[in-house]
C-alpha cells in the first residue's frame, strides 16, 4: 500500500505521547473536586435530534449519514446536545442541579487548520436546573482551578446574547439579518479583511445601524462598557456581565468585556464566554455559555442550563512536552530479575506506575537507549551488588549521574 494511504485523512491525526492524556486526567481531577458527575454519551445521535440547533455554520459542519439500518443519524458536533438529548430522556430522575462532566470526541466537517481538526477532544463541564449568575461563578472557579494544574495563563472574554439582542432592537435590527451577523462576527478573526467587510456590506444596514453596530462590536473593554450602557441602560444583562468581571477581578483572572465575541452557535440564550492562552494563536481554549432554551426544544419544558468546554487538543498541542509523569522505568537484568518481578509487584500493589523492560537478554546499553527514546528522564538498574544491600541505582539520562538508592525509599514514593 502507499505510504500517502498510510496517515490519517486530512483533519484527522493520530495521537502518540503523554500530554493529552495528562491534560485530560488534570481535568478529570479538577471536574471531580467540585462534584461533577461522570456522563458517557454515544458519538452517534439521530439527526432530529442534531439538526437544527447549531445555527446554518454548525450544521454545514455536521457529519450526516444513513446507517446499515436505514436510519438517518450523525456523528455529534460537540458535546452538549447529548446532553441536552440526556437531560430531556430523564429529567423527572435527576437531582437538580445536574453537575455533569464528559470527556470524548466531537467531529466537524470544517477546514482544517492550526487549532481545529475535523475530530478533536473535549472536556466539558455544565450545570442544568440552577439560576444564574452562581452557576457561571462556579464554571469561572473550575476554570481557574483547572490553570492553576496545568499551569496556565488565560485571559477571558465576557459577553452576554441578551445584550447583543437588545443593542440589536436599539438599532432596530431585521429579526431575519441577526442570526447571520452574529455568525459573521464570530468568523471575524479568521477572515480576511477585506472579505469581511465585503460580507458586512451584503447586510440590508442603513448607513446608521452599519456605523453604530461596527462600532460596538469593535468597542473593547470599558470603552465597549460605556458604549453598550449609552445604547440600551442599565439592563439586567449588563449588570451580571458586569458582576462576572467584578468577580473576576477578585480571584484574580484577567477578565475583560468583549462584544465581538458573540459565539456562532444558535443554542446560546444568555452569558457567553472564551478563555485564550497567553503565547497560543490557535484560538480559545475553552469556551461556552448558557443555553436555557436548547432542552425547552426537546421537551417544551425550560430548564436553565450553562456549560464549557476545554479544548483538549489545544491545550495539548499548547501544553506539548509540560506532562510530568510518575512512571518508574527499571531495566531487567538476568542476575536479579526473579527478585525483581516481586518488588514490582508490590510497587503496583502500592499504587506506583512502572515500565519494566521485557527481555533481560538484551544488553544494558541497548535498554538505556530504549528509555532514552521512550522520553524517560532517569531510570532505575538492578544491579545485584546493590541488590544485595537493598539498594538499586538510580540513572539520570540527561546527565548521566548514577547514584545507589534504597527500595524502600523508592516504595514510599
Amino acid at each position: 500500500m502507499e505510504k500517502e494511504n498510510l496517515l490519517p485523512l486530512s483533519g484527522f491525526r493520530d495521537n502518540l505521547g503523554p500530554t493529552k492524556s495528562w491534560v485530560i486526567s488534570e481535568l478529570q481531577k479538577t471536574f471531580q473536586e467540585y462534584g461533577y458527575q461522570a456522563l458517557e454519551t454515544p458519538a452517534i445521535e439521530r439527526q432530529e435530534i442534531l439538526l437544527g440547533k447549531l445555527g446554518e455554520e454548525g450544521q454545514k459542519q455536521l457529519y450526516l449519514f444513513e446507517d446499515n439500518g436505514k436510519r438517518k443519524v450523525g456523528l455529534r458536533y460537540d458535546l452538549t446536545v447529548p446532553l441536552a438529548r440526556f437531560v430531556a430522556g430523564n429529567l423527572g430522575q435527576l437531582a437538580l442541579p445536574f453537575k455533569r462532566y464528559e470527556i470524548g470526541s466531537s467531529w466537524r466537517a470544517e477546514r482544517p487548520q492550526k487549532g481545529r481538526y475535523r475530530q478533536f477532544t473535549q472536556a466539558d463541564v455544565d450545570i442544568i436546573g440552577a439560576p444564574e449568575p452562581s452557576s457561571e461563578l462556579e464554571l469561572f472557579s473550575v476554570v481557574s482551578s483547572a490553570a492553576e494544574r496545568l499551569g496556565l495563563k488565560l485571559t477571558c472574554l465576557i459577553n452576554d446574547r441578551r445584550v447583543v439582542s437588545e443593542i440589536f432592537d436599539s438599532l432596530k435590527i431585521q429579526d431575519s439579518e441577526r442570526s447571520k451577523l452574529l455568525q459573521l462576527f464570530d468568523k471575524k478573526d479568521k477572515l480576511p479583511e477585506a472579505e469581511f467587510t465585503s460580507q458586512y456590506q451584503k447586510f440590508s444596514l442603513t448607513d446608521v445601524q452599519s456605523r453604530q453596530l461596527s462600532a460596538y462590536f469593535l468597542a473593547e473593554g470599558e470603552e465597549a462598557l460605556a458604549s453598550t450602557e449609552h445604547l440600551i441602560g442599565k439592563s439586567e444583562s449588563l449588570t451580571t456581565v458586569k458582576a462576572m468581571l467584578a468577580w473576576a477581578k477578585r480571584r484574580g483572572v484577567k477578565a475583560e468585556f468583549a462584544p465581538s465575541m458573540v459565539r456562532g452557535l444558535d443554542y446560546y440564550t444568555g452569558t457567553i464566554f472564551e478563555f485564550k492562552a497567553d503565547n497560543y494563536d490557535g484560538g480559545t481554549v475553552v469556551g461556552g455559555g448558557r443555553y436555557d432554551s436548547l432542552i425547552e426544544g426537546l421537551t417544551g419544558q425550560k430548564v436553565p442550563a450553562v456549560g464549557l468546554s476545554f479544548g483538549v487538543d489545544r491545550l495539548s498541542d499548547l501544553l506539548s512536552g509540560e506532562a510530568q509523569t510518575d512512571t518508574l522505568f527499571i531495566v531487567r537484568l538476568p542476575e536479579t530479575t526473579v527478585e525483581l518481578n516481586n518488588w514490582v509487584r508490590e510497587l503496583r500493589k502500592e499504587g506506583r506506575k512502572v515500565e519494566v523492560y521485557l527481555d533481560e537478554t538484551v544488553e544494558l546499553g541497548k535498554q538505556i537507549k530504549y528509555a532514552d527514546k521512550r522520553g524517560y528522564k532517569t531510570i532505575i538498574i538492578p544491579l545485584e551488588e546493590a541488590w544485595k544491600k537493598g539498594q538499586v541505582e538510580i540513572k539520570n539520562l540527561e546527565t548521566g549521574k548514577q547514584e545507589a538508592v534504597k527500595r524502600d525509599e523508592i516504595a514510599n514514593g
